[in-house]
């Protein structure tokens, strides 16, 4: 039981995101994806399998901190405008590429 009281906000967190995706909130993955870019920038250290520092690989570090911020912005903004204004937008809308076929 004493796994449960640590870290509760890490456990919160752990709980909104299964329950976000179970009713189809993306928004609040791109919400984290947000959050990691930040703390990261703020950090210099991004984790993605392994610390990556910007010291020690600068590009890598930007790579992965722009990666996490526009996954994030992109997740927020695909699921609030259909959410809010019923438009529904995918990345091969976007690049004029799609990967299903049709």
């Amino acid at each position: 039981m004493k796994y449960l009281t640590n870290h509760p906000i890490t456990w919160l967190t752990v709980v909104a995101l299964i329950l976000a995706t179970l009713f189809g909130h993306f928004w609040v993955w791109g919400s984290l994806f947000l959050w990691w870019a930040y703390t990261s920038f703020i950090a210099g250290e991004a984790f993605i399998g392994e610390i990556v520092n910007i010291r020690e690989n600068p590009p890598l570090f930007w790579t992965v901190t722009v990666m996490w911020f526009f996954l994030g912005a992109y997740y927020v903004v695909q699921d609030l405008a259909w959410r809010l204004f019923g438009i529904y937008f995918d990345i091969s809308q976007l690049v004029g590429v799609n990967p299903y076929g049709f």
